[in-house]
């Protein structure tokens, strides 16, 4: 063929013969084609995800920052990005099997959650006036709602103060005695669960056996959804010549789950000591869900 020279390859080391009509940048095209490619981003894209999900996330967005590859990877994956907006807010992931949550309905409420700081108007305010018998009293805000519990004088306070439409309302007095339904009780903790419309009253009798008593929030009767009145909380075994006193307890609701932490101090022969109880009730089937102890 007119104009060509000498040309020619060995496949054994890729060398090349080319004469002097061919263009240089061709034969560096042809020399880099001609080469195995074992880079990085020749692997496959799941071991692309395999090794960013080992790195930190500092790390992580680092890499997709600089790499087109890598960063189409990191979107295409919600558990990538679920590491590293958990990482942004500051929170630990948890390992738990009882999740079936899907990783991208997580990150979605992740990021939920995020955004509606955004939406707090840091300029809206409203002055609410408390009355004066309450200003040293503790207070807890939750659902629009002011709820206090007087323990010295056994009363309690449920008013609304920052009303949201179409939430319910409710506003009550529990005067001092209301609780101390049970002769030889002393009242340990009151909580109040707007959303549940419940009321949860912890008691201690002759100073051994505790209960808490579940009524509804409008009113003095027994919960609906409850499975029974009262949940007793598990008596602790103690020797003959030992003394367990209950020095005070904290109440919490979790949804249709309850907490007790009661502490206590235990006397046995010449030695004492502080110890904790916790039990966990799911009070709408009546069953315990964990019972823990503690000492030091």
């Amino acid at each position: 063929m007119a104009g060509a020279q000498n040309f020619s390859a060995t496949s054994d080391s890729h060398a090349l013969t080319v004469g002097t009509s061919c263009p240089s940048h061709l034969v560096k095209r042809v020399d880099q084609e001609m080469k195995p490619n074992a880079g990085f981003l020749s692997l496959p894209e799941d071991l692309h995800l395999y090794i960013l999900n080992h790195l930190h996330c500092r790390d992580i967005l680092r890499c997709t920052s600089v790499c087109r590859a890598l960063r189409q990877t990191y979107m295409s994956s919600s558990e990538l990005q679920y590491i590293t907006e958990l990482n942004g807010q500051r929170l630990l992931p948890l390992r738990s099997t009882d999740n079936h949550t899907p990783v991208s309905e997580r990150l979605q409420l992740l990021r939920d959650k995020a955004h509606a700081w955004f939406k707090v108007d840091i300029h809206s305010f409203k002055t609410v006036f408390i009355p004066d018998e309450l200003d040293f009293l503790p207070k807890q805000i939750a659902s629009g709602h002011l709820y206090v519990w007087d323990r010295d004088e056994n009363s309690a306070v449920i008013m609304p103060i920052l009303p949201i439409p179409p939430q319910q309302q409710i506003q009550r007095n529990w005067s001092p005695g209301t609780f101390s339904s049970v002769p030889n009780s002393t009242n340990l903790n009151v909580v109040m669960d707007l959303a549940q419309n419940l009321i949860a009253v912890a008691y201690i009798v002759d100073d051994e056996r505790l209960y808490v008593d579940l009524r509804a929030l409008d009113s003095d009767s027994v919960h609906p959804q409850a499975a029974g009145q009262t949940l007793s909380m598990s008596e602790l075994p103690q020797r003959d010549d030992s003394f367990i006193e209950t020095t005070g307890g904290k109440l919490k609701c979790y949804g249709r789950h309850i907490a007790m932490l009661r502490c206590l101090f235990a006397v046995s022969g010449t030695s004492s000591q502080k110890m904790w109880q916790l039990q966990i009730w799911d009070w709408q089937h009546l069953t315990i869900s964990n019972v823990r102890l503690g000492q030091r």
